[in-house]
């Protein structure tokens, strides 16, 4: 009894107490592979497999590259800048941005004052050396009458060319009355020895006379005195008077024969003021004639600065980004007045590369283009061609960046195929997306932080 008691009144014991398990690296992996139930089990397989597959896929699958650049469609040829050589005033504007002209529209006109005095001035002068030069080509011709027939001096109503004219006959009239006197006067002195001449024949004639009558009576004289009939004396004077007329006789021979000479100095003076003449006539005319054409070559340049004070299109097309819009403008020599962008020309792209990506760019490349100012459910990227690309970089003023040009061509067709109704105008914007080479995702991904650390590294 007591013992039984005992047992009923003993206290209850539960089970002993758990101690905690301590952490151990080794068994973890086993306790974690027994807690997992099937479906976490199967969610880290997919997810081991996703990427497993996705990193071998971007491992070896090529992507390809692109360069995307903006650009602007222009003429194939580019714009014309409209210059003005010599520069001037503006005294006419006719046109403004956006209007259509035709290849010879007058666009701009350029005061004209200078111009116009330099070409009146050059006229003036060739009128005058035109006239000289006709003048002189009749007098080395030995014309009567002077031929006026160069062309600036057809106009006869034109007082200034009626003056030049004019001018020059009287100096043609002048100067042969001048000629026609100096070889009158020598001719009269030859007039003069050749009566001189006359005279000494006659007295010449007389001596002989004199000298053929002394000889027979000396004959008959001596004769006598030989016989003794006549005196010695009266011998002696005849001889005397005989020496006498031989003398005179020769001195007549000597003056003829001088006179003769003196003539034909005369006639060599007659003749070589002729050569004299002719010779001055010919130097004066080489001047002239050098003269003239040097001042119809400066009036042919003045006649072509005359017309380019109206400045025109050179060719059919668009004005734009004129530089001038009020009368009275001052036009730098060789400053572009504006430009024209021609409209029979082939457009293209022309897109501008940043030197980063110039490495990977070159003529040859397919590309594809998108213009934003289209809608783009009308409008699809547009296969095209690199057709060349700068070979040294450009410098935009506007923003100081450097920049490559490349120039792509969208074939006419297929833009008419893909894009019925559309019609490119030069300057209009455009993205161009340049197919370089491939990569794989996975050299993407890297190699932005390759180059990151690559410059870490040596920053370091």
């Amino acid at each position: 009894m007591t013992g039984h008691h005992a047992s009923d009144h003993a206290p209850l014991q539960g089970p002993p107490p758990r101690q905690p398990e301590r952490f151990s690296p080794v068994a973890a992996p086993a306790r974690l592979g027994r807690s997992l139930s099937g479906t976490a089990r199967f969610g880290l397989l997919v997810v081991l497999l996703f990427f497993g597959i996705g990193g071998g896929w971007a491992a070896t699958m090529p992507l390809a590259g692109a360069t995307i650049a903006s650009g602007t469609v222009s003429p194939e040829g580019s714009r014309r800048y409209v210059q003005h050589l010599e520069g001037g005033i503006i005294s006419e504007i006719r046109v403004r941005d956006g209007d259509r002209v035709a290849a010879g529209d007058v666009l701009v006109v350029m005061q004209d004052v200078r111009a116009k005095a330099a070409v009146d001035t050059l006229a003036h002068r060739l009128t005058t050396l035109a006239a000289r030069e006709a003048r002189l080509e009749a007098e080395r011709s030995g014309l009567d009458v002077v031929h006026f027939a160069h062309p600036a001096l057809a106009h006869r109503d034109d007082p200034d060319v009626q003056a030049a004219i004019d001018q020059q006959i009287n100096a043609f009239k002048t100067r042969r009355a001048s000629d026609e006197s100096r070889a009158a006067i020598l001719r009269q002195r030859i007039n003069q020895l050749e009566d001189q001449i006359a005279g000494f024949r006659t007295q010449l004639d007389s001596i002989r006379q004199q000298n053929a009558l002394i000889r027979e009576e000396l004959a008959d004289v001596e004769g006598l005195y030989k016989r003794g009939y006549e005196r010695k004396a009266r011998v002696l004077a005849l001889q005397r008077t005989e020496a006498e007329l031989m003398g005179t006789e020769g001195d007549l021979r000597a003056r003829i024969a001088s006179s003769r000479e003196a003539i034909g100095e005369i006639r060599f003076q007659i003749a070589n003021l002729t050569i004299q003449r002719l010779e001055e006539v010919d130097q004066e005319l080489a001047e002239v004639r050098a003269g003239r054409l040097e001042v119809e070559a400066q009036i042919h340049e003045s006649l072509d600065t005359l017309a380019r004070t109206t400045v025109v299109a050179p060719v059919a097309g668009t004005v734009m980004n004129l530089r001038f819009k009020t009368l009275g403008g001052v036009v730098r020599p060789g400053d572009p007045v504006l430009d024209i962008v021609p409209e029979d020309e082939a457009l293209i792209i022309e897109a501008q590369i940043t030197p980063q990506d110039i490495d990977s760019v070159h003529a040859g490349l397919p590309a594809h283009v998108l213009f934003p100012s289209f809608p783009q459910r009308n409008m699809h990227r547009l296969p095209a061609d690199v057709l060349m690309v700068s070979a040294d970089a450009l410098l935009d003023e506007r923003t100081g960046q450097r920049f490559y040009t490349a120039r792509i061509k969208i074939d006419p067709d297929v833009l008419a195929e893909r894009a019925p109704g559309v019609v490119l105008t030069p300057g209009m914007p455009a993205e161009v997306f340049i197919r370089t080479v491939e990569r794989t995702l996975l050299e993407y991904l890297v190699q932005p932080v390759l180059h990151v650390m690559e410059r870490t590294f040596r920053e370091s």
